[in-house]
Parts: C-alpha cells; sequence; structure tokens
C-alpha cells in the first residue's frame, strides 16, 4: 500500500493572518485611551538654560484676558488679514502693558506666531511664553489656544486635556498649569481656563463646564500634596461662560466643583465693577439678537489660603473695562479699535506680614 501524502499547511496564508491581527493590535494599542491627558510644554521663549531666575517681587499681578480670535491672519478669510492681527494686537498690548501683569494667562490664541509679534510691542516684552496644543472633542486641533505670559519662572507648564474624557458631557478644550517656587518655600499654582460656551443645549453646556472645573480641582489636590509640606497657593481663572450673580445663571451648577475649596473673588460686586462681558449695541449694522446683558464671565477663583492664613495675601479683583466696540456688536478685533468682547481683569497677590 501507498502511504497517502498529506497536503502541506497553507503556510503564506497563515502568516499573512498573523500578520493583519499583529498589525490590528499594534493599532489597538496605539489608540488614545480615554481619561485626563496631561502633556508638558515647551515654552515658545525662554531664557537660556542656566540663566538666573528673576526676583519674585512682593507683589505679583495677575491677570486674565480672551482676546476673541487672536489669529495670525493667515488664511483666515478676507477680512481677517495680517495687517488687521497687528492692529488687533497692537490694541491689546496697549490694554496689558497699563495692567502690567507679572503672570498674564489668554484665551483664543492661535499659534506662537501670535504671542512672539504680541511680546514684541511690549516696552518690557515677558521672559517665558508658552501656548498649548489642545485639540477638539472631535480630535482636530484646536485654532483658539490657551497662553502663558510671564516674568517670574514657571516650572512643570502642563496642558490638561479633556478631548479623551468619555460620556456625553466631555469637556470641550483644556487647561494650561503653570507652577511658580515664591522663594519663601511656597507655591503658586496658576489654572489657566476657558470653559465651554452658551450655544447649544445648557444641560451638556453645564456638564462640560463642571466637568472641566472637577479635573483641574482634582489636578490641583495632587499638585499640593506633592509640595506638602510645603504651602501652595492657588488661581484658577480665565473665560468660564458663567456668570451666577446674574440671573441667567443663578441656578446654573457649572461652578460648583470650586465650591468649598475656592473663594469666586468676582461674588457680590456690583456689576458695574465687575463687567467683563459689556453690552454690545447693534447700532445701524449690527444684530439685534445679539445684544446681551453685562456679565462677569472672566472670573478668578482662589484657594482659601489666598484669603486667609497663607504665606500670601490676593486683593479684590479689578478690570479695565476699554477695548470693546460696544456700539456695534459686528466690529471684529482689529477693527475700528476694538480690541475683543472681553475686558482684562487682574488680581494682585502681597506677602503676608511675617
Amino acid at each position: 500500500m501507498k502511504k497517502s501524502k498529506h497536503a502541506p499547511p497553507p503556510v503564506r496564508p497563515l502568516y499573512a493572518l498573523l500578520l493583519v491581527a499583529a498589525a490590528g493590535l499594534l493599532w489597538l494599542l496605539a489608540q488614545p485611551r480615554p481619561g485626563l491627558r496631561v502633556e508638558r510644554l515647551q515654552p515658545v521663549l525662554a531664557p537660556e538654560k542656566g540663566a538666573p531666575a528673576p526676583r519674585v517681587p512682593d507683589r505679583i499681578r495677575v491677570a486674565t484676558y480672551n482676546l476673541e480670535h487672536f489669529t495670525d491672519g493667515r488664511n483666515d478669510g478676507p477680512e481677517r488679514t495680517p495687517e488687521v492681527f497687528m492692529t488687533h494686537a497692537r490694541d491689546a498690548a496697549a490694554i496689558i502693558a497699563e495692567v502690567d501683569p507679572d503672570v498674564l494667562v489668554l484665551q483664543e490664541v492661535e499659534n506662537g506666531r501670535t504671542l512672539e509679534f504680541l511680546n514684541d510691542q511690549f516696552d518690557r516684552p515677558y521672559d517665558y511664553v508658552y501656548i498649548s496644543k489642545l485639540r477638539q472633542t472631535s480630535g482636530e486641533n484646536e485654532r483658539l489656544n490657551l497662553a502663558l505670559l510671564s516674568r517670574l519662572r514657571p516650572h512643570n507648564v502642563r496642558q490638561l486635556g479633556f478631548y479623551n474624557l468619555g460620556g456625553k458631557g466631555r469637556p470641550a478644550r483644556g487647561s494650561l498649569a503653570a507652577e511658580f517656587d515664591l522663594d519663601d518655600d511656597s507655591a503658586l499654582l496658576v489654572y489657566d481656563i476657558h470653559l465651554k460656551s452658551n450655544y447649544g443645549e445648557m444641560p451638556r453646556n453645564q456638564a462640560q463646564r463642571a466637568i472641566a472645573l472637577h479635573q483641574i480641582a482634582a489636578d490641583a489636590v495632587a499638585e499640593k500634596l506633592q509640595n506638602d509640606p510645603f504651602p501652595t497657593s492657588v488661581l484658577i481663572l480665565g473665560d468660564t461662560n458663567v456668570d451666577p450673580d446674574t440671573e441667567a445663571f443663578a441656578d446654573d451648577p457649572s461652578l460648583e466643583p470650586l465650591a468649598g475649596s475656592y473663594v469666586d473673588l468676582w461674588r457680590g460686586r456690583p456689576i458695574e465693577e465687575r463687567t467683563t462681558i459689556p453690552t454690545r449695541q447693534p447700532g445701524e449694522t449690527g444684530d439685534p439678537l445679539l445684544v446681551f446683558p453685562p456679565s462677569a464671565f472672566d472670573r478668578i477663583f482662589a484657594s482659601k489660603n489666598l484669603a486667609a492664613g497663607g504665606p500670601w495675601r490676593v486683593s479684590p479683583p479689578q478690570t479695565v473695562q476699554r477695548g470693546t466696540d460696544t456700539a456695534n456688536n459686528l466690529t471684529q478685533p482689529g477693527i475700528n479699535g476694538h480690541v475683543s468682547d472681553h475686558h482684562i481683569a487682574y488680581v494682585d497677590l502681597t506677602r503676608a506680614p511675617r
């Protein structure tokens, strides 16, 4: 009897199948996992390594400013030209120079080029300049980022990316965080924020804002633990799109994650003092549907040790209420003296008596 011959195994198809399976596994491993994405940021501008740190003054001024579509005029449409951008930057620099903050956080900034040009407009340019590289919830790169300009040397400058969080309440944008050593064994932690706007469904907007602040508050707790036993003061400031002292937001829960641990420094102030979003009338060519009451969307939250008991004290916030064309609500930034639909807001930190 002849022995029957077995057919050889299909080696090539088997190897091909294994290669496809391996490639699929590698693709899955490469996909971003759900959760907060914390990334270290490199400076746009900074002194050379080894340069001495600037002296920490006895008064530190910290400011926030939403510059309203601060883009460089490249591929931004026929109205947003490079010349309009440069006018926008010069007018913004004049207002910022009037406040003269030591630490400045900005919102709605497109890229590092815009910051370098803005910085060149100051008589005293900032030594340290950073910008976030955030993504939208769709995964696309965010065009309107967060920025930091500082005369004090920051360290541990990071962005907190929210776009990988799960659920319907996944927040837009993210936050920029920076820490400063204050030469008295204490530290200052600053968070730059730009929370979800009021366009769209109200419950989802509120959820996105609250979840973002929850993530920031949790990050601040972790950073303060790292610094223990040395005290850490915290400022969370920027555009929240909420003013709880107005009727429209009286029952809005967006800011609740900061309740108890932080002082909302605008609370209870008269509207004429706290207005950071002025009412913009339509004029003859504007939009009557875009007329809103004045509000304080640009809020400043201070950890309780800044109010009492810590090595530094925080002042009541102030604002420079100019730079907005209130006569025509369709005027774009960089045109007719219009810088932004927001006003700059700031606080002073002073050393507590020893």
